[in-house]
């Protein structure tokens, strides 16, 4: 945001070419110090973080950098954040809703052999290794799951094969 300081003269001084310079170079401090604010108000929360704060979170809780995207590493500390127990499959949902969208999975609960089975439709790199590090932290250990990751984007095509024979006759006299 620029800082205009030659308002805040009075009218005899804003015409004055000295002080025009000085309230120049005092706006290019002030607008460096109004950047550093802005910043450090972005690092103080996950979502706004910058790269290098993220990778100090990252390194609080001993997660791996793989070179994702910065959206991607926010939610993966988020979620190590937003890990709660107990475990219902009502929280699991919130959790899924958050990654992926309201339509971007299908879980279904079989109780009588504690099985999950998790579908995501999402299309994003990486969705279903965000996926097992949320099951990782929240899941009871007796459940198992059965995850995966259906791809929705139809792609068009043609589809060749080919193909040689030769053969080779023997006889012998």
């Amino acid at each position: 945001m620029a800082v205009d300081l030659k308002i805040l003269l009075p009218e005899w001084f804003q015409n004055v070419m000295e002080l025009n310079e000085l309230m120049k170079s005092e706006e290019a401090e002030l607008e460096e110090a109004e950047n550093s604010i802005r910043s450090v108000r972005n690092n103080c929360y996950i979502q706004t973080a910058d790269e290098a704060t993220i990778l100090l979170y990252e390194k609080r809780f001993g997660i791996a950098y793989q070179g994702e995207s910065l959206e991607y590493r926010r939610s993966r500390i988020m979620q190590r954040y937003n890990t709660v127990v107990p475990f219902t499959i009502g929280f699991l949902k919130d959790r899924l809703t958050e990654l992926y969208g309201s339509q971007g999975f299908e879980v279904s609960v079989d109780g009588k052999h504690s099985l999950i089975t998790i579908k995501i439709t999402s299309d994003r790199y990486g969705a279903v290794n965000l996926l097992y590090d949320l099951l990782w932290d929240i899941l009871p250990a007796h459940i198992q799951i059965m995850a995966s990751q259906v791809n929705t984007k139809n792609i068009k095509g043609v589809y060749s094969a080919g193909a040689t024979l030769s053969s080779t006759k023997v006889m012998t006299i």
